[in-house]
């Protein structure tokens, strides 16, 4: 991964009036290949957005943001996280509405910190399928022990690393995430 204090860059993807992917931009393609995703524009064109989001709660905000945006015509704009194995970006992203029942998502980072590198984000890792780890979508807490705890606190708590095979990760949302996401979705 390349490390800098600063990323400009704004990271672009359309949907379509279903919900589609149907556009991702030269700095989305660059970011996903930073961050080992393979396949790159010519699996994503075309996809289904929500084949993307695991949790269902997680799909269900989105489809409330999405649907507010279309619905008003009106931006909405959030911040969450967007992490590396050795670096935690703060990030934001706008929806807007776009012709044709388009919605663009377009995501920059706000700051980037440094850390050491936390194995476990690490795609490339080999995983274990039994008893997975979840992780917010928006925020990075970990829930372990029945509560959630923020990414470097569970690692050190739960020892995961202590394993030669690393758990799976599977995302979903923590309460004060879907509470604000909620929010921003004009749903409370």
């Amino acid at each position: 991964m390349h490390h800098q204090d600063r990323d400009s860059r704004e990271f672009v993807h359309r949907i379509d009036a279903d919900d589609r992917i149907c556009f991702v931009n030269d700095s989305w393609l660059a970011f996903a290949t930073e961050n080992d995703w393979p396949d790159g524009a010519p699996a994503v064109l075309g996809s289904p957005l929500m084949s993307y989001i695991a949790d269902a709660k997680t799909r269900h905000i989105y489809r409330l943001l999405i649907d507010r945006v279309r619905a008003t015509g009106h931006p909405l704009q959030f911040r969450y996280r967007c992490d590396s194995p050795d670096l935690r970006r703060f990030m934001e992203m706008r929806m807007s509405s776009k012709a044709e029942g388009e919605v663009e998502l377009r995501s920059r980072v706000l700051r980037l910190e440094g850390r050491d590198p936390i194995p476990v984000l690490d795609t490339t890792q080999p995983r274990h399928s039994g008893n997975p780890l979840q992780i917010c979508s928006w925020c990075k807490a970990i829930y372990a022990q029945a509560t959630w705890l923020n990414l470097e606190e569970a690692m050190h708590t739960l020892d995961v690393l202590s394993d030669a095979v690393l758990p799976e990760l599977t995302h979903g949302i923590c309460p004060d995430c879907s509470d604000r996401m909620l929010r921003v979705g004009g749903a409370q």
